[in-house]
């Protein structure tokens, strides 16, 4: 039984050193392989007179930079590869999408329009828009909070919130309220108080009490509100006032202009 047991653990031995070998074998012809292949492709692009050296010459594509006047300052022209031939190969949008929005926050996509045939490529740059102006910066429907370039957002309402905000939920709710397109041309200002209750500065001086952070309701307050302040306009000279923290319980508080 011993001599059978070593017989088996001299087996076993010679059966590892035979795996091993195979894969030594293995790296080693990966290897020059790999060798061989940096080299050939090294031959190829050594020289200004090489295949590959005239083929990317060749193919390398003019570029133009279409990019929105309220972009204007950014220097997205410095971000794109040196050599504009490697804009054609796959991904390449990709990654200059990721690369360009994560330096500018102001961007909100890049994507190329290739013309093969004419050796021709736009590079499309388009703007995050903003909702409102919140201290010198934009915020947009994704919540993101952006350096605008000075003079291109005037018209914005100018909102005040306290930094602890949660920005996607009050995206979320100015985006409604902007779906309005009879309320939200009239919106001057939104903030937030204290007790975490919205209010809109309407063009007519009115104060709008809207009450929570809440989507569901949103078009449907912003509609009915619409009919009052129109109600108040014809019969009460106007309105200074409406809070509709009650809207839930059918009851909108409405006090005339001069009280």
């Amino acid at each position: 039984m011993p001599r059978k047991k070593r017989k088996q653990r001299v087996a076993l031995r010679f059966k590892r050193r035979e795996e091993l070998k195979s894969r030594l074998k293995v790296v080693g012809v990966r290897g020059v392989v790999l060798t061989l292949i940096i080299g050939f492709g090294a031959g190829l692009v050594a020289g200004r007179d090489s295949f590959a050296s005239r083929f990317i010459r060749n193919h390398t594509p003019q570029v133009d930079l279409n990019v929105s006047p309220v972009l204007t300052g950014l220097p997205i022209g410095a971000d794109l590869p040196k050599n504009p031939f490697w804009l054609w190969c796959p991904g390449s949008g990709f990654w200059l999408k990721r690369r360009v929005c994560r330096l500018h926050l102001a961007v909100r996509n890049v994507w190329l329009e290739r013309h093969f045939e004419t050796n021709h490529l736009t590079v499309h740059v388009d703007p995050r828009i903003p909702l409102v102006a919140w201290n010198g910066s934009g915020l947009d429907r994704e919540g993101i909070l952006f350096t605008m370039t000075p003079g291109a957002w005037n018209a914005l309402p100018q909102g005040t919130f306290p930094t602890s905000i949660n920005k996607n939920d009050l995206s979320r709710w100015l985006v409604r309220l902007a779906s309005v397109p009879a309320l939200w041309p009239q919106v001057t200002a939104v903030r937030q108080d204290v007790s975490e209750t919205m209010e809109l500065q309407l063009k007519t001086g009115t104060v709008v009490t809207w009450g929570s952070l809440e989507t569901e309701s949103t078009s449907g307050k912003a509609q009915l509100l619409l009919r009052i302040l129109d109600d108040a306009h014809k019969n009460l000279g106007g309105a200074s006032r409406a809070d509709l923290r009650f809207f839930e319980q059918g009851r909108i508080i409405v006090l005339p202009k001069g009280k």
